[in-house]
Formats: structure tokens, C-alpha cells, sequence
């Protein structure tokens, strides 16, 4: 998944028996870890510096690649007052193995269109391609503060996927990403609120050459569950299936439907609720001009929540793109959605997001701005009595950055993001003590990246 977007405004991290932190549907894998992503854009390091690899078969290669960054952290423990900075030191390790690419294998094409319909000639894959990417990272904060240095540690995972029939019209696909996402509290303690995640994707593909109509059929299963005990009461499981469905109207535009039905539960002790979210949708994806592109669905939702508050509503959103010039692109993107939430019922959000990508050979530039107006109901935090179970939050976000090549296999990399988030919610972390959820973070990181 390279896309030039991390999602900014997780907010603050899990208070001990309640939560008032600001969350995403899914929290992003590192962006480096993902072996099929877009080398052509910037947030990928490890798709710049991709080395030669290691051939170890007819048909598979092994891939070492590791990096170290370093840098400094304005509020580590995501509070309102009273914000404690630290340096941060991390490494990052992974090792990959997996089919060899098209290149590697002398893959040819009869075409230069890429809206031909004639079949690629290509050297045979065979009937199963797929990747195996074991990554992780240490982080450790440099502080004299024995409650700052706790919440370093180890973070990263697996990511498992692969593809039957790959030169097939009828092709099924298969991915499986467990993560281990290390993160702080949101009041200073020796404690933290580290997450294991563990997705499953399947899809069945349809998609034979030379005809207008294709599509496929996926299944998603999500596992989020909190390690410790304490936390566990917004441990959960999602699940979705649905049917999509491609219509090629024209050679550069194409018409797409699609229906999902999810079941969401707690696990064990969770106080989550369970519901049935339902979404169906429309949209079309189209190249306007040779360097304009358009991206736009809308669709109908609804959440079906056992208990508490529900959504029946409207979604969709709109992504327009625009090459300016050989080596740079801005795009714009504006989306209305509903999603479950960890430590609510659900979430709604309108949000608003620039991103722009230039490149000054051998180095790149990047931003991306993001606005997000939040809104929870049916939030579980305990302590809100009177101040009602509805947050509303106003999150500002920013990525920015540059990548410089050395060598093919060699980057250095430079990394800020900003986080803002502001809310009218308060709740009673015990005593009388009235607790503002709302922070400013800044993190600043300098580093390395090398592959084999």
C-alpha cells in the first residue's frame, strides 16, 4: 500500500481502566515494510534504497535491509501541560524474501500503451508469487527520566502475502500482517499501552483481458487487542466481506460498485459493542488530461450497533491530482466517514488532506497537511458524568521531509511530523482531577537507510 498518506492525529494514548485518546479505524504499519509499494513516491524509504537482493532459487530472492534514525520528541507522553521531550534513538531491521520481480525475470511487454488490451508476453512466474517480510524496530528515548525510557522497546512484525495464478484472468490473493505497535500513555507513568494487531485479507479476483467487466471478492479480519490487562477493555475484532465490481466505460475511465457487510465484537472482557456495519458505494476513477487524475465515490453506511449510538448516514470523497511538472505532483483529497473506534462506539469524520511530492534528482522533497473534524459517540471513557459520552476533536496534522540518495542501495532520510489535537471533552481521571485529552506534538528524525 504506498500511498502518500499516514494518517496524523492518533491522539493521546490509554489512560489505565479508561481511554480519551483520539484513534484510526486500523493505525498504519510502517510505511517502510510493505515490499509492494510505489518506489516512486517519498514516504517509502526502503522502495528507494530496494539493493539487488540475494537470488537463493530459480524463482525467489532474499532481501536484507536495515536502518537507524535519531532525532528528538517535544511530548512523549501526548499531555496538555506539563510536556516532557526526549531524544529518540531507533533502529530498524528487516529481512525479506519472496518471488523475483518482473525485472529480474526478463518480463517483457508487446505494448507501450498502458491501456492495451493485448496480453503482456512475459517470462512464466508459474501458478505462485509472493513476498515474506520479517521487520523490526527498537526505540530508545534518551532521557534521564526512568518513566520516559520505559515506553521505548521493540515494535514491528510480519507481513505475509501472496498471489495463485498470478497471469490468470481468475486469481486469488492472500495477505496476513501481524504488527506490534509501541506507544505511550497519555500522562507521564512507567506504564505504556502497547497494541498487537494481526490482519487477514483474502480476495478472489476476476479479471480477464479484453473485457470491460471485472471484480472480486474480499474478506478482512482484524484482531486489536491491548497487552496490558488494564487496557483490555477495548479489545476487539473486525470483520468485512463484500463484492467489488469494475466497469471499463472508457479506455482511461472506469466505473466502479461496491457492497460490504462487516461484523465488529469485543474480545474477551471488552466493553465493546457489537455491531453490523453495512456500507454500499459507487465511484469512478478517471485520467482527466494527460496530468490531471479524479477519484470519487459516495455511498450509504450504516452501523447497526447492538446498543448505544448508531450512524445511518452518507459517505464518500473525492481525490483530484495534479503532475505540474516530470518530477513533481499535488493532490487533494476530501472524504466524509464512519468508523468503530476503540474507545467509542464509533467515529465520524470530515477530512481534508494536501499532499504535494517533488523530486530534485538524486533527492525528494515532501508535505502533506491534514485536517480532520472528528466526532466520537457512545465514548467509554469512565468519569465523564455529566460532561455526556460525545467528544468533538479538531485535528491538524503534518508530514514533511526529504530523501537523498547516496547510492541506489544507501538514503538518508529526514522526518518531521506535527500533531494537534483539540477537543471540548473532559472527564474525571479520579480525585476531582478534570483531565483535558488535547496535545501538540512534534517529532524531528534524522537517519540512514541501507539495503542489500
Amino acid at each position: 500500500m504506498k500511498r502518500f498518506a499516514i494518517s496524523l492525529g492518533f491522539g493521546a494514548a490509554l489512560l489505565v481502566g479508561s481511554t480519551a485518546r483520539a484513534d484510526d479505524a486500523q493505525p498504519a504499519q510502517l510505511p517502510w515494510t510493505d515490499p509492494t509499494l510505489d518506489p516512486n513516491q517519498a514516504l517509502n524509504p526502503t522502495a528507494l534504497v530496494t539493493g539487488a537482493g540475494i537470488k537463493v532459487g530459480e524463482g525467489t530472492i532474499f532481501q536484507p535491509q536495515v536502518g537507524l534514525e535519531t532525532g528528538v520528541v517535544s511530548n512523549v507522553f501526548y499531555t496538555n501541560t506539563n510536556e516532557v521531550a526526549a531524544g529518540l534513538l531507533r533502529l530498524l531491521i528487516e529481512i525479506g524474501t519472496g518471488s523475483l520481480p518482473n525485472q529480474r525475470l526478463g518480463a517483457t511487454t508487446t505494448s507501450n500503451d498502458p491501456t492495451s488490451t493485448t496480453a503482456p508476453t512475459m517470462v512464466d512466474r508459474g501458478d505462485f508469487a509472493f513476498s515474506a517480510n520479517l521487520y523490526a524496530s527498537w526505540d530508545q528515548y534518551l532521557s534521564t527520566n526512568d518513566n520516559v525510557n520505559a515506553q521505548g522497546g521493540l515494535g514491528g512484525g510480519l507481513l505475509l502475502r501472496g498471489l495463485v495464478n498470478p497471469q490468470q484472468a481468475l486469481q486469488f490473493a492472500f495477505g496476513e500482517n501481524f504488527s506490534r505497535q509501541i506507544r505511550a500513555t497519555n500522562f507521564e507513568s512507567n506504564i505504556d499501552t502497547n497494541r498487537d494487531i494481526n490482519s487477514l485479507g483474502l480476495r478472489l479476483t476476476y479479471a480477464p483481458i479484453g473485457r470491460s467487466l471485472s471484480g472480486y471478492l474480499f474478506y478482512m479480519n482484524t484482531i486489536d487487542v491491548f497487552e496490558t490487562d488494564n487496557q483490555q477493555f477495548a479489545d476487539r475484532m473486525l470483520n468485512s466481506a463484500g463484492l467489488h465490481v469494475n466497469w471499463q466505460w472508457l479506455p482511461m475511465t472506469r466505473v466502479f460498485a461496491e457492497v460490504s457487510q462487516g461484523y465488529d465484537t469485543g474480545i474477551g472482557s471488552s466493553t465493546k459493542v457489537n455491531s453490523l456495519p453495512l456500507t454500499v458505494s459507487t465511484g469512478i476513477q478517471t485520467v482527466l488530461t494527460l496530468n490531471t487524475t479524479l477519484n470519487a465515490h459516495i455511498g450509504y453506511t450504516n452501523g447497526f450497533y447492538a446498543s448505544g449510538p448508531s450512524y445511518s448516514s452518507v459517505v464518500g470523497g473525492v481525490l483530484a491530482g495534479y503532475r505540474y511538472s516530470p518530477l513533481g505532483r499535488v493532490t487533494f483529497g476530501y472524504s466524509y466517514d464512519h468508523a468503530d473506534s476503540i474507545n467509542a462506539n464509533f467515529y465520524r469524520d470530515h477530512m481534508l488532506q494536501l499532499s504535494v511530492e517533488q523530486y530534485f534528482v538524486p533527492f525528494v522533497i515532501y508535505a502533506q497537511p491534514e485536517l480532520r473534524f472528528r466526532e466520537y459517540e457512545g465514548t467509554i471513557v469512565m468519569g465523564t458524568g455529566a460532561m455526556g459520552n460525545v467528544r468533538d476533536d479538531v485535528i491538524l496534522g503534518i508530514n514533511a521531509g526529504a530523501r537523498y540518495s547516496f547510492r541506489d542501495w544507501l538514503v538518508g532520510t529526514l522526518d518531521y511530523r506535527f500533531a494537534d489535537v483539540q477537543t471540548d471533552f473532559r472527564y474525571d481521571a479520579g480525585g476531582g482531577l478534570i483531565v483535558n485529552p488535547s496535545y501538540v506534538r512534534h517529532e524531528l528524525l534524522l537517519g540512514v537507510r541501507a539495503a542489500y
